[in-house]
């Protein structure tokens, strides 16, 4: 849309400096139509330029930590989160992120995780998530990779859900769709962290609840993660 306005707004421009006669000549209504015209297109370009800027919400922050929500192409939106690991290498965030079993000490309201699958380049695990009442518990099944570029010296993690034989808990609800990925990279021996989640929960919870509460898990996900990251001799 931005692009029809724009090449509409040039040719129109273009039209009238190239057939438009002397001011002077020009009645009244044209004039009008004209003032009319250029204060539409001023309108609509900073509204557009103040939408694409309000496009993340900052909703927690704490120091270099922040967590935004942002607009997906579902009701339910997007988080985003940033911070900084400091006097940590590559290496010690993977093997870090590669301990499924130590989810329950960081990971905001996980009651269980473990390893269903070890593939050469991923990791199938599976965790429950502990749901405030009278929402029911979520399950969900995760594929993780990494994986380094030695030239860009960044590290991607990407996990997302998939679809495993594993037997279904009448109390529990499967996560229908997750989505996450980590850009690392390096910045005067720390690393700097841009985390993007994408999550369908599943059930019947409203997407208002849920994206009223979606930033509550990152943020403190990450104060644990840095803390047990940053404490190490």
């Amino acid at each position: 849309m931005s692009a029809f306005f724009s090449t509409f707004t040039i040719e129109f421009m273009s039209m009238t400096s190239q057939n438009r006669m002397p001011e002077s000549y020009l009645p009244e209504s044209m004039k009008l139509y004209e003032k009319w015209f250029l204060l539409i297109v001023f309108v609509l370009f900073v509204t557009q330029t103040a939408f694409c800027q309000e496009e993340c919400e900052l909703r927690k922050e704490n120091g270099d930590l922040k967590v935004y929500t942002c607009l997906s192409d579902t009701k339910l939106k997007k988080i985003k989160t940033e911070l900084v690991v400091e006097n940590t290498s590559f290496e010690e965030l993977v093997k870090f992120v590669n301990d499924i079993d130590n989810y329950v000490n960081w990971q905001y309201n996980t009651l269980e995780a473990k390893v269903l699958r070890v593939n050469a380049g991923s990791i199938i695990y599976r965790t429950v998530l502990d749901a405030p009442w009278p929402v029911s518990n979520r399950e969900v099944i995760t594929e993780l990779t990494s994986a380094f570029d030695s030239v860009k010296q960044e590290l991607i993690i990407s996990s997302h859900n998939v679809e495993y034989d594993y037997p279904l808990d009448d109390e529990l609800v499967r996560v229908p769709s997750s989505d996450a990925r980590w850009q690392v990279t390096s910045v005067k021996g720390s690393l700097k962290i841009e985390y993007t989640l994408n999550i369908d929960p599943g059930g019947v919870v409203p997407s208002w609840l849920v994206n009223i509460a979606m930033a509550e898990g990152p943020y403190n996900s990450f104060m644990k993660l840095k803390a047990l990251l940053q404490q190490k001799p």
